[in-house]
């Protein structure tokens, strides 16, 4: 039987995270959504992606399977942002036809896959869906709501996909292990020097292929370091996932950083969502945390929602640079290919410039395509031309976010 992970075309919790990717490619733990979702629930069967029609090219360069292609026969569609866990399991043991909601938003569905045509699966879907096979209503937490799900949920399923991981590697004495040594899970190609700590009483610690950790880092599980990371004597709490080709020094904790993000210097990141080809200047500072300890708000597309987080840090969407110094307060959105500098108390649309100061300006388009080349270009990669046509309908398609921010055209002198 196929099976179809679908974007529901409402997901403003994300934000900037969504703007350039399938909300299934989002990481979570040691993989993405959609890995996860088809270890839970597809039990090997083939697998198609479906969601917004911009990202098919881009899709495609990246291996993922089938997108908005048909669905022949009986098929299992299952949404981008379904939790994982024994409520979709036993919704996929299910032999009869049905669509499973919450809060009218398709969890997963058992129809013929021909019922449908390639795409997001909205609500206006799901209720068409719902007449024509038996309806049930799920549980109101079965979708992840937002980032800050993500980044909450972040450590156990460090814990949960742990064990996947093998333990080839011999350990220098002078390398610490407080806590289980079985919870030390360690690729024979990473490289560990002298004088590192790793702490593994609270969750497993992973350590991909080709991942390097300098003398002198603590790193606390659960932990997840993704391939060919390297970590500059960094500190590294509980509930952090670090994904391949990064570089980390400073503080790092309860957050979740996208590949090719740079933090190589001091600094502090915690409880936070940080997307692709970031880059965080030495000193930047995000705060996680109210002066008044009272639940972090955020506004997303002119909504203010209550995380129900106490502790919970900015998202920061694919391509942007945090100057030196920087502090950016909790909850705060730092947009797809913005740049701040200063203080970001609000948030900041994508493609524009932030000087601390309230003033706001639009990037120009062949500016950041040019930043992103050079940053790939030290990493010995480049930019395709699916990507960089993805990237400037993304401009187009967030210009409307930039003139409600106030955002000016014009030189940034």
């Amino acid at each position: 039987m196929t099976t179809v992970v679908f974007e529901d075309g409402s997901a403003p919790g994300f934000g900037p995270l969504s703007i350039i990717r399938h909300t299934g490619q989002l990481l979570r733990g040691t993989k993405s959504l959609t890995e996860a979702l088809h270890e839970s629930v597809t039990s090997g069967n083939d697998t198609l992606t479906w969601g917004r029609e911009q990202l098919g090219a881009v899709s495609k360069e990246s291996s993922v399977k089938g997108y908005n292609e048909r669905a022949d026969g009986l098929t299992t569609f299952v949404n981008a942002r379904a939790r994982p866990g024994r409520t979709l399991q036993h919704l996929a043991l299910r032999k009869s036809t049905f669509v499973a909601t919450a809060g009218g938003i398709a969890v997963a569905a058992r129809i013929k896959g021909s019922a449908l045509t390639p795409g997001p699966i909205g609500s206006e879907e799901a209720t068409k869906i719902g007449k024509s096979v038996e309806r049930l209503q799920a549980p109101t937490d079965s979708l992840f709501g937002g980032y800050w799900d993500l980044v909450q949920s972040n450590g156990l399923a460090i814990v949960e996909q742990a064990k996947r991981f093998d333990d080839p590697l011999q350990l220098p004495e002078s390398v610490e292990v407080k806590g289980p040594r079985s919870s030390l899970r360690l690729d024979g190609s990473a490289e560990v020097e002298l004088h590192v700590t790793f702490d593994t009483r609270l969750g497993p610690v992973v350590v991909e292929g080709g991942a390097s950790i300098e003398s002198f880092s603590r790193i606390m599980g659960p932990c997840y370091i993704g391939p060919n990371t390297k970590l500059h004597s960094a500190l590294i709490g509980g509930g952090t996932s670090i994904f391949g080709g990064c570089r980390v020094g400073g503080q790092v904790e309860n957050s979740i950083l996208m590949a090719h993000t740079n933090k190589a210097h001091h600094g502090y990141v915690g409880d936070s969502y940080v997307g692709e080809w970031v880059n965080l200047g030495a000193g930047s500072t995000f705060s996680n945390l109210k002066n008044t300890y009272g639940n972090v708000r955020l506004e997303l597309d002119g909504l203010k929602l209550d995380s129900g987080m106490s502790k919970l840090g900015p998202v920061v969407g694919d391509m942007a640079k945090v100057s030196i110094g920087a502090l950016v307060y909790a909850g705060k959105l730092l947009g797809t290919g913005c740049q701040v500098a200063g203080l970001a108390g609000v948030n900041v649309p994508s493609f524009t410039y932030s000087d601390g100061s309230g003033r706001m300006v639009e990037l120009m388009i062949e500016s950041v395509l040019e930043t992103q080349r050079r940053m790939m270009e030290r990493r010995g990669m480049s930019l395709t031309r699916a990507e960089e046509a993805l990237i400037r309908q993304a401009f187009k398609d967030t210009s409307r976010e930039r003139r409600k921010a106030g955002a000016t055209k014009g030189s940034l002198g």
